[in-house]
């Protein structure tokens, strides 16, 4: 008696598409959590410092402005938070949106120059024509962004087909380590703005005023109302060039929007707190891994983390040598740098 054996289905071997599907329930979960997180660390943020005030005052002190506690909160602490929430934000759905446009899990903001970029441009504007500030500070660091962007696209060969994580992650590595030598350059040799400039290197919100929020505030909600507006192309995006092409979808056309949302972001971010690390890189990994990879989703919640990311960031660096305070960016560099070992060490892909 003869048996025949059936032939297994053959298994794919192409790379494994994201899933769009979210749950909402974990979403809502994820949503409230985040909201609280949040309260607890605007709280937490306003109560803290040289001097310290009590939680029963903070509610009283963000409304007025009569006694040198309330004083202190209202000009000092409370733009340092709301700077703190917007920055994240801003840098966290550029990352998402260049992971996207980018097809690369390794594409963020710092890892492919952009925010050295833009830095270098501001510290070349403050050291040698200091009178730049305000609306021109942040159009210097579109255009720095910008610049850097295409350039390291450029350099991994995006020309030769889609770009490979780890090609592109040695291209932006390469740019960003030129662009902050540079930086370095223009500090040394202009000795009188050094005390000024030197955050620029690592990023930070520690000299956080009111009209710093002010010049952030109007870029950043026109990039996220951009992105947000996106969230279907992206979708369609992250299906593959083939068959988002088959929907009818112009990839170029997306491509191009997302890149130009993701520098006014990161330029707007970087005019007012420099270059905070890895933000664009953490958020948009950990959100997917909660909620999933729909874009109507995932860029709100990536919104929220990343605010809630820089805020934390900010308040630990207040513990790191007290009374001094570090910059916010060196906290994020310690936790983001090892993270992003992992990920590269989990592209399988080769250059």
């Amino acid at each position: 008696m003869s048996t025949s054996v059936l032939p297994r289905p053959a298994q794919e071997t192409g790379p494994k598409r994201p899933k769009i599907v979210t749950s909402k329930q974990r979403v809502t979960w994820v949503s409230l959590a985040l909201l609280v997180i949040v309260v607890v660390g605007v709280a937490w943020a306003l109560s803290i410092g040289s001097q310290s005030i009590s939680l029963s005052r903070l509610p009283g002190a963000i409304f007025r402005a009569n006694e040198p506690d309330e004083l202190i909160v209202q000009s000092i602490r409370l733009p340092r938070v709301v700077l703190a929430l917007c920055v994240g934000a801003a840098l966290a759905v550029a990352g998402a949106l260049m992971q996207a446009v980018a097809a690369n899990p390794l594409a963020a903001p710092e890892i492919m120059g952009v925010n050295a970029g833009a830095v270098l441009v501001v510290v070349l504007a403050i050291t040698v024509v200091p009178s730049l500030s305000g609306a021109p500070t942040i159009l210097l660091a579109f255009g720095g962004a910008a610049a850097a962007g295409v350039s390291v696209m450029l350099l991994a060969g995006s020309g030769r087909g889609r770009v490979s994580p780890i090609r592109l992650a040695l291209a932006g590595v390469t740019a960003s380590s030129l662009l902050i030598s540079l930086t370095q350059v223009l500090i040394i040799f202009d000795e009188n703005s050094t005390d000024s400039v030197l955050f620029w290197l690592v990023g930070g919100v520690n000299f956080a005023a009111w009209p710093d929020v002010r010049n952030l505030l109007p870029w950043l909600v026109l990039g996220l109302a951009g992105a947000f507006a996106m969230a279907r192309p992206l979708n369609l995006l992250a299906l593959g060039d083939d068959m988002a092409r088959g929907l009818g979808q112009n990839i170029e056309r997306t491509r191009i929007i997302g890149s130009t949302l993701v520098i006014v972001l990161c330029g707007a971010a970087v005019s007012v707190a420099g270059p905070v690390a890895f933000i664009g890189l953490i958020v948009p990994h950990i959100m997917r891994r909660l909620v999933g990879s729909n874009y109507a989703v995932l860029l709100p919640l990536c919104a929220a983390g990343g605010g809630v990311l820089v805020l934390y960031a900010d308040v630990l660096s207040r513990y790191v040598k007290p009374p001094f305070e570090v910059p916010a960016g060196v906290v994020t560099a310690l936790i983001g740098a090892p993270i992003f070992v992992y990920l590269a060490r989990r592209q399988k892909v080769t250059s």
